[in-house]
Formats: C-alpha cells, structure tokens, sequence
C-alpha cells in the first residue's frame, strides 16, 4: 500500500477518500477558526480552491444562504467525492464542485466576491501564479482568505517530508500578496493556525 502521506496533494482511490474523510474532520476547528477573521454577505458569490472533502463548501453555503459556493479540486475523485458530500446543495444550484486547479481556474474576471483556500497552497505548482489568477476572477473589493495549519519553521521536518508540502515564511508570503497587487493585506497567527486575508 502506497504512503498515505503521497495522498495530500491529490487524493486518489480509496485512500485518497480515507484522506478527505480525515480533512474534513480534522480542518473544521481551523476552518472555522479562519473563517471568523472574514465577513461574508449572505449573497456572496464564494469559491474553495481545493475544495477536497467538501465540507468547508458546505459550511460557506451556511454563510452565504443566497449566494452560491463553487469548489474546484484537480483530483476527480475529490470532485466527485465533494459533489457527493453537497449533493443536496447542488440539488437545489447553491453549489457547483468542477474539476480544475488554481494555476488556471476556469471562471471569468470579476466573478467571486470571496475565494478561499485552507490548507492547500502547500501543494501550487506557482505561488505568486495563483494569487493572480485568484485575484483575476475576484470582484473589485472582493477578498481572498488563506487558511492554513503548517508553518515555516515549526512544523516538524518529518511532516514536512512525508505530505511534500511547500513551505513559505508567512512574511514572505504577505510580500508577494501585495506584490501582485492585493491591498489591505492581514496576517493573523494563533499558533500553529495562521490566515492571510487580501483585497482585490
């Protein structure tokens, strides 16, 4: 049996359903944690990069009860695990789960009001590349909220190793948030949680 820790970036098969079973049971504290730092409109237009499991989808659907919540994820079985997840959400167009990735999302300029990403930006191909697509389709004013659990510097090699993450000194990760052209950019830290919100 393969490494569970290979599954983190694109969960495939029945481990990879075991992984997202995981995520979405172990992400809700920081998820809920980072979404408390952003204010959603109950109309709000919301995207999930790397929507995964698919419950941070249905938790902003809570938030946003006449808005719509798009998750992409470029894992099939993630896709079709999370359409599974909010198939009744998807039953009644308040949620749409499409396959696709963040270096080339799919979606027009100026769609989203709000694009969120929890514990995913460990795995962008391009760092800098994915804020500006991230901050093409969202809105003027529109906002981006990152949520994440591992930190440069106190997450431990060993996990490091195992998930193959990609780790950036969350100061550099403000510098270039604003370098492509964020504004109002905030860094909050409850140690190891940490949430980057930007503006469009």
């Amino acid at each position: 049996m393969a490494n569970l820790g290979d599954q983190y970036r694109c969960p495939v098969g029945p481990q990879g359903k075991l992984i997202a079973s995981m995520m979405n049971k172990h992400h809700e504290s920081l998820t809920l944690w980072g979404l408390t730092k952003v204010t959603i409109g109950s109309d709000s237009v919301i995207l999930d990069v790397g929507c995964g499991g698919g419950k941070t989808v249905s938790r902003l659907t809570r938030l946003a009860p006449q808005g719509k919540v798009f998750g992409i994820d470029y894992s099939v079985d993630m896709v079709n695990f999370s359409r599974k997840i909010n198939k009744s959400l998807i039953a009644q167009n308040r949620v749409e789960i499409i396959e696709g990735s963040v270096e080339k999302i799919g979606f027009q300029n100026d769609f989203f009001d709000l694009v969120t990403a929890v514990e995913t930006y460990y795995f962008w191909e391009n760092f800098s590349e994915a804020l500006m697509q991230i901050k093409r389709v969202l809105k003027s004013g529109g906002k981006m909220l990152l949520v994440n659990e591992l930190m440069f510097g106190i997450t431990d090699t060993k996990t490091i190793e195992e998930t193959h993450v990609k780790l950036f000194p969350l100061e550099e990760m403000v510098k270039v948030t604003k370098k492509v052209g964020f504004s109002g950019v905030q860094l909050f830290i409850e140690s190891p949680w940490n949430a980057i919100i930007a503006q469009k």
